[in-house]
């Protein structure tokens, strides 16, 4: 944040602290309102009323117990097969390592061993 930022919303809470300080002021009449006492609350009587309350004899039911899981049942064993699984063919197709020949020179090279001649040489 900037300085600047900073020193405003600073200024603006010290101005709306005084505000409120200054209505509170305002509102509570000064010193005279002060001096005099609140009137007392008017007091009135009450007719006797009856309350009844019951509990069972029995106490709070008590709570009920976790639900266990049911074991997962093992699967049989398997019977005795013995064929390998049948495979799939997962290995890629072969691919050609021979280079395409190179176009343009005196003869074309189809290896990767011979010189290339021809060309820029100057």
């Amino acid at each position: 944040m900037q300085t600047r930022t900073i020193l405003i919303a600073l200024g603006a809470a010290v101005v709306a602290f005084a505000v409120a300080f200054g209505i509170g002021k305002a509102s509570s009449g000064g010193e005279a309102a002060a001096d005099k006492a609140a009137p007392a609350a008017q007091t009135f009587e009450v007719s006797s009323a009856e309350v009844t309350a019951t509990a069972p004899k029995a106490g709070l039911p008590g709570l009920k117990p976790k639900p266990k899981p049911k074991p997962t049942p093992t699967p049989p064993p398997a019977t005795t097969n013995t064929a390998p699984p049948p495979t799939t063919n997962t290995t890629p197709p072969p691919q050609n390592t021979t280079p395409p020949p190179v176009i343009g020179g005196e003869e074309p090279v189809t290896g990767g061993e011979e010189p290339v001649s021809g060309g820029g040489e100057g």
